[in-house]
């Protein structure tokens, strides 16, 4: 779209008031326009075009991977490391919360397992003993020289000792394996980032009592994909690996993208399913933001301008239409999509209405084309 000059009778207009407020006359018919001729100015057709139609909506940008961060533990939230919009690292802490009962039952299973530990060096030492006995014992039986009774007797006490031992190995694993939960259940005094993204909306502030499943943090990973709601018409229409288009002024997004999903049932109250693709990257997205959708929707005939005829003043769009005796003409067009270095024309000029397309920045309404 192009700029365009004030209308030549708009200065007319201005001339005509001056002599009426000076109180001059102008006589019927003794008025000459004087037009300016210009040449070599290019020119087209406007024409009907069969061209493709879409359907137009509306959806909504939903990251493809969000994570609501709850607590797991009950306590008084002691910080909060973040705000609502800041970028944050897989593992970066979010917020801590009070960790006193928790650092108490690190410390009583510390104890449990160093206690397990000297229990079970204890067996180990006995299991030795009763071994080296045990041998001792079975020589003097083969020899003769003890009787099967006082055998089975050590027999029976080694026995014994590796019993012990194997409790007491068993004990010291459990006793580590409640150091490991403790430490765990320490670890969720501070929550961490699950994934890197961004921090949508925070939940708890310092002084908050967090309690297990309590939401705290919500994030979104910067990929997003748009979703919209599709009338039952297109059932079957749209499908996976076919293409939308997506218009999302704010971050100058305006191109196809590839449809992922498309849901497998209808909505019965709206008669509606539901179809998501693929948004590229770009740091003006962000979560529950509305988007201009448009569904390919078969075929239609439209009138089409060359895009190099419209010009725009302010916010209303114009063409030079080409007249009787060439002369030019500046009408207010309303345009709809471009399409192949055309543009859809919904009012304001017809078919087979000659426009400029050339010097656009050089012509004024009431000029002649030579």
């Amino acid at each position: 779209m192009r700029k365009v000059k004030i209308p030549l009778f708009f200065s007319a207009l201005a001339a005509a008031a001056l002599v009426a407020s000076c109180g001059g006359k102008i006589k019927p018919g003794s008025e000459k326009i004087h037009r300016r001729t210009v040449e070599g100015v290019k020119t087209a057709l406007v024409q009907t075009m069969t061209v493709p139609s879409f359907y137009e909506t509306s959806g909504v940008i939903e990251s493809r991977n969000s994570s609501l961060v709850a607590a797991k533990i009950m306590g008084t939230v002691t910080s909060v490391r973040v705000d609502r919009g800041a970028r944050v690292r897989k593992g970066q802490v979010l917020l801590t919360i009070e960790d006193a009962d928790a650092r108490q039952k690190v410390a009583q299973a510390g104890q449990g397992v160093l206690e397990a530990e000297q229990a079970g060096k204890m067996a180990d030492e006995q299991k030795a003993l009763a071994d080296v006995t045990y041998r001792r014992y079975k020589k003097l039986h083969d020899e003769k020289a003890l009787s099967d009774q006082e055998f089975d007797e050590v027999s029976t006490r080694r026995a014994m000792a590796a019993l012990r031992a194997t409790q007491a190995a068993a004990s010291l694993e459990q006793a580590r394996s409640a150091l490991a939960q403790a430490r765990t259940y320490l670890g969720y005094a501070t929550v961490r980032a699950p994934i890197s993204g961004i921090v949508v909306e925070k939940k708890v502030d310092v002084g908050s009592m967090a309690t297990p499943g309590t939401p705290l943090v919500l994030m979104e990973e910067p990929r997003y994909r748009v979703s919209v709601a599709l009338d039952e018409r297109f059932w079957g229409k749209v499908k996976r690996g076919g293409r939308i288009t997506v218009q999302i002024q704010a971050a100058g997004i305006k191109e196809e993208v590839p449809v992922t999903e498309v849901t497998p049932m209808m909505d019965p109250a709206t008669r509606s399913f539901t179809v998501k693709a693929r948004l590229p990257y770009s740091p003006e997205l962000q979560g529950g933001r509305y988007v201009k959708v448009l569904v390919p929707d078969g075929m239609k005939t439209a009138v089409m301008a060359p895009a190099a005829a419209i010009g725009r003043r302010g916010q209303i769009d114009f063409a030079y239409v080409v007249g009787p005796g060439g002369v030019l003409g500046l009408r207010a067009v309303r345009t709809g999509r471009p399409y192949n270095g055309y543009v859809e024309v919904l009012s304001g000029l017809n078919p087979g209405e000659r426009v400029t397309v050339s010097d656009f920045e050089n012509l004024s309404e009431g000029d002649v084309l030579k």
